[in-house]
């Protein structure tokens, strides 16, 4: 008997000291095992999202004239404030396969010996190991509403990238034709300093003929200095203009920007009728879209705050050896045990949960319906604006521009025709054809802002929806 009790106590010891040993052995593998995993499983599913993976930057920056479809591409690859939110909407969709799982199983080993310390692993020391296996459960349906209520939320921060896409690209388009225009007016005021010259001249050969005063060859020379300081001004409003469009597309400010020549077609009215605009806007704008998965989250969330009241669980398998035993089938006892975790005494903390989940559902749909009626005024100003844009444009060049030009050519030659023509005369006709110039370009500008402004609005060009 006395063999077989130290044959009983050898068993124990290596019984235990292999289950340490596996023990260490899963507490040092599991890790790297679950990392690889994630690895594996959740990197694929970020790359099948919407957002595009940033690439590599233009190297070519210098040199080479930039059209605006260039630089649309150039803002996509390289804006730092896109790319942040890129990266935001990118962490948001790798929330839901964190929440939309079984939470983590536990493993616990208790070892306890008979005589000696808990460290005596003596031949003659009698050992229990209690190794435990436990699983916890969440209420049925829980689980797969935590992960739909991440997946609208990482949707609501797409929408969000998408809305700021639609934002910079606008504003890169509305630096683009700003930038036009004032490189027009730069050349119009280029012609408009000729035409000075040429009012000069003439007054300077008249007063050599004594057929005019000296004061008109000083008038003609002060009205050809201001304008050259009117030109210095714009200068550096091209300047600046450069600088934001170096700034959008991610690059140094002061790096040098030769803008092609672009398409010099003025925008018309959409064929759609303004109604049917705003009903494509509140379906196509990604701030609409952003507030119906922000209602969806919030209704999912009231239907897990429901479920708070139903209690978790988990089940639990366990073991324990007794090294006294001699026979080893009967070395080993098993337990099966199952866990519930209660609501909270009188549901204080799930009630309270449900009627903050029903408040930001009620508050998710309020702010929807202010979103609808954003969309519905903003697309109204901006096609009326078009409108009232393009009527300027239209009678501008039908008929202020040429009757500006006809009253300039008549002055100038009645001028210069032994004096037939005031000098003062003269140089008002300059003037209003310089400003109807002007004022043609700015409302040839000021149509195309009101369009990229309406296509923004909408989500997309209203051309390419009719």
């Amino acid at each position: 008997m006395k063999r077989y009790s130290k044959q009983a106590a050898g068993d124990a010891q290596r019984s235990c000291g292999g289950l340490l040993a596996l023990l260490f052995l899963l507490i040092g593998l599991l890790p790297p095992v679950i990392a690889g995993a994630a690895r594996a499983e959740d990197a694929p599913a970020a790359s099948q999202g919407n957002v595009p993976a940033p690439a590599n930057t233009d190297t070519d920056a210098v040199g080479k004239s930039w059209t605006l479809e260039r630089m649309i591409e150039e803002l996509k690859r390289s804006n730092p404030q896109l790319q942040q939110a890129q990266q935001a909407y990118i962490a948001a969709k790798f929330q839901a396969p964190q929440v939309d799982v079984l939470p983590a199983p536990q493993f616990s080993l208790l070892e306890q010996a008979n005589t000696g310390g808990p460290f005596d692993f003596n031949r003659n020391s009698g050992f229990f190991a209690y190794p435990t296996f436990t699983q916890p459960f969440l209420w049925p349906g829980k689980q797969h509403l935590a992960g739909e209520i991440a997946k609208a939320q990482a949707e609501v921060v797409g929408r969000q990238y998408d809305g700021l896409l639609i934002q910079l690209v606008s504003q890169l388009k509305l630096s683009f034709y700003q930038l036009k225009a004032l490189q027009d007016q730069l050349r119009f005021m280029d012609q408009d300093l000729q035409r000075l010259e040429q009012i000069k001249d003439v007054s300077k050969v008249r007063y050599a003929n004594n057929a005019a005063a000296y004061v008109d060859f000083l008038n003609a020379q002060v009205a050809a200095s201001s304008l050259e300081n009117d030109r210095f001004a714009l200068t550096k409003q091209i300047q600046q203009q450069v600088e934001q469009i170096n700034n959008l597309l991610g690059r140094a400010s002061q790096t040098p920007l030769d803008i092609a020549e672009a398409d010099s077609s003025s925008p018309s009215l959409p064929s759609m009728p303004l109604k049917d605009l705003i009903e494509l806007a509140q379906k196509t704008n990604p701030l609409i879209a952003g507030g119906e998965s922000q209602i969806q989250a919030a209704d999912k969330s009231v239907q897990l705050a429901h479920k708070a009241f139903w209690p978790d669980f988990s089940v639990s398998v366990g073991a324990y050896t007794d090294p006294s035993l001699v026979r080893l089938d009967r070395s080993r006892m098993y337990s099966v045990g199952v866990g519930f975790s209660l609501p909270t005494w009188g549901f204080r903390k799930e009630k309270a949960g449900l009627g903050q989940a029903q408040a930001v559902l009620e508050e998710a749909k309020a702010g929807q319906t202010s979103n609808l009626q954003q969309v519905d005024m903003t697309v109204a100003n901006a096609y009326h604006g078009l409108e009232t844009s393009l009527q300027q444009v239209k009678f501008t060049r039908e008929r202020l521009l040429p009757e500006a030009q006809m009253a300039y050519r008549l002055a100038l030659t009645g001028y210069g025709n032994n004096g037939g023509t005031a000098f003062s005369d003269l140089l008002t006709a300059q003037s209003s054809l310089h400003d109807t110039e002007l004022d043609l370009i700015q409302a040839e500008n000021a149509a195309v802002q009101a369009y990229i402004s309406l296509a923004a609005v909408i989500g997309k060009d209203p051309a390419a929806a009719q």
